[in-house]
């Protein structure tokens, strides 16, 4: 059955309006580098909160109908349909950071997400459990006044540690969803155990935020050394860390891919905090600790 026009082009229509919004600030922004990495932070933070809700405590759940592979888990297409939505508010929430909108700014565009939610729900695209629409509105309230100060703190220089929060949170969308979930996940070459715990649904997505915030901080460590010694150690550390994984089968290689997985991800997630550093560098002031 096609889903396409009743649907997939609902959530297609919020993606575009999010990168509208995300060029738009880009274009009026005076530091567009500074800018690109801290939206990338600004979509790690959110996407943190929603994997509690969304995964651990069933809140609600997404119909965008775009995953429909038999051979891979339904709950592929929920969470597709989530990063639409974090996409999406994660981009006003860039434009209002960075043009410093006023706070009815932030009530005004907040209650326009409260009205498409409940258009999502008359559409039968998207459907709340014990989640409401004003829990929505509070939230995107509290997510548009951090954004706001988490870029403020940004211009006017921020202490090393909440600097390295700002990279660890950008490692989000990189690692996490582009190639822990985009590529190694949905191909099949790598995936987290479902036999952890009881709920296959929480054991995965579990061991999922158990990798990334063990892994994450050891390379942003390991990366800001400056004796290769150290640098050579976080990424022993984290090469133990998936070996272990992979021999109490915590982490599912596909056969014969366990070697060239591992390599890839180690790459990926340093150059994934090299790329941050790189963008936000440029006039990022750090203070003293």
């Amino acid at each position: 059955m096609n889903f396409f026009w009743s649907h997939t082009m609902w959530y297609l229509l919020l993606i575009l309006i999010s990168i509208i919004q995300i060029i738009y600030t880009l274009f009026h922004s005076t530091n567009r580098c500074r800018t690109f990495a801290f939206y990338l932070t600004l979509v790690g933070l959110p996407l943190y909160f929603e994997t509690v809700i969304l995964i651990f405590f069933d809140s609600y759940v997404y119909y965008p109908k775009i995953i429909q592979n038999p051979n891979l888990d339904p709950f592929n297409d929920v969470l597709t349909g989530n990063l639409f939505s974090q996409f999406s508010v994660s981009a006003s929430a860039l434009l209002l950071a960075v043009k410093s909108k006023p706070f009815y700014w932030h009530v005004v565009v907040a209650s326009l997400y409260c009205a498409v939610e409940e258009l999502f729900k008359a559409l039968d695209i998207y459907h709340q459990h014990w989640w409401e629409t004003w829990m929505t509105f509070i939230g995107l309230l509290l997510f548009f006044t951090i954004a706001k100060w988490m870029y403020t703190s940004l211009v006017r220089g921020i202490r090393p540690l909440y600097y390295y929060f700002y990279i660890n949170l950008g490692m989000f969308p990189i690692c996490t969803i582009f190639l822990l979930w985009g590529v190694l996940d949905l191909s099949g070459l790598m995936r987290f155990s479902e036999t952890l715990f009881s709920n296959p649904k929480i054991s995965r997505y579990g061991l999922y935020l158990i990798f990334i915030s063990i892994c994450y901080p050891i390379m942003i460590w390991g990366y800001i050394q400056q004796k290769w010694i150290r640098k050579i150690m976080s990424i022993a550390l984290v090469v133990v860390f998936i070996y272990a994984g992979y021999k109490w089968h915590l982490l599912i290689f596909q056969r014969g891919w366990y070697g060239k997985v591992s390599i890839l991800m180690i790459i990926w997630m340093y150059i994934s905090v090299w790329v941050i550093d790189t963008l936000y560098r440029e006039q990022c002031k750090k203070v003293p600790v």
